[in-house]
C-alpha cells in the first residue's frame, strides 16, 4: 500500500474516532438519562417566548396618547408605531415583542402588522394579547366612551 492509497482510509478513520468521542462524552456528560439535558434545553424554549413589549418600542404617531412600561392612556383615539427590533444578518435578539392590553373601559384595538389589518373590541375585564415581529408594525386605539381610556400595559401569558 502507498502513501496515496492510506491518506483517505486514515482520514476515515480519524473522523470515526471523532465520532466515537463525541458520542461516549455526550453519553457521560448526560449521565444516561434526560434530566442533565433540561437545563440547555430549557435556555432553548425560553429564547422563542419574545421579548416584553415596553414604552421604549413605542412611537406616537396620531391621535392624542402618551404611554409608560405600566399603562397607556389615551384621550379620543391614538396611533403609535411600533418600532422595528433586532436588525442586522445574524440577529440572535428575540423573534416578537409581546405585551398584553387590560383596558379599564371599552375600548376598539387595532393592529397593522406587514400589511394586516386586525381589529378587536374589548373592555374591563377583559384582556388583548398583541404580537410583533422584528419589523414592528401600528397600534390603534379608539375609546369606545367620552374622555379617556386607561389601558394597563402587562406581560403577555405563555
Amino acid at each position: 500500500m502507498n502513501k496515496e492509497n492510506r491518506t483517505p482510509i486514515l482520514v476515515v478513520i480519524a473522523c470515526g474516532v471523532i465520532a466515537l468521542l463525541v458520542l461516549v462524552s455526550g453519553v457521560s456528560c448526560g449521565g444516561g438519562n434526560n434530566d442533565a439535558a433540561a437545563d440547555w434545553q430549557g435556555g432553548f424554549a425560553d429564547a422563542g417566548k419574545g421579548a416584553r413589549l415596553t414604552a421604549a418600542d413605542l412611537s406616537i404617531s396620531d391621535g392624542s396618547c402618551s404611554a409608560s412600561d405600566t399603562q397607556l392612556v389615551v384621550t379620543g383615539a391614538c396611533v403609535v408605531d411600533v418600532k422595528e427590533f433586532g436588525g442586522g444578518l445574524f440577529s440572535f435578539g428575540p423573534p416578537t415583542k409581546r405585551a398584553r392590553l387590560a383596558p379599564q373601559q371599552p375600548v376598539t384595538v387595532s393592529l397593522f402588522i406587514q400589511g394586516t389589518r386586525a381589529e378587536q373590541d374589548s373592555g374591563p375585564g377583559k384582556t388583548v394579547d398583541v404580537t410583533f415581529g422584528t419589523s414592528g408594525g401600528q397600534l390603534g386605539i379608539t375609546c369606545r366612551v367620552i374622555g379617556p381610556c386607561v389601558l394597563q400595559l402587562q406581560e403577555a401569558g405563555g
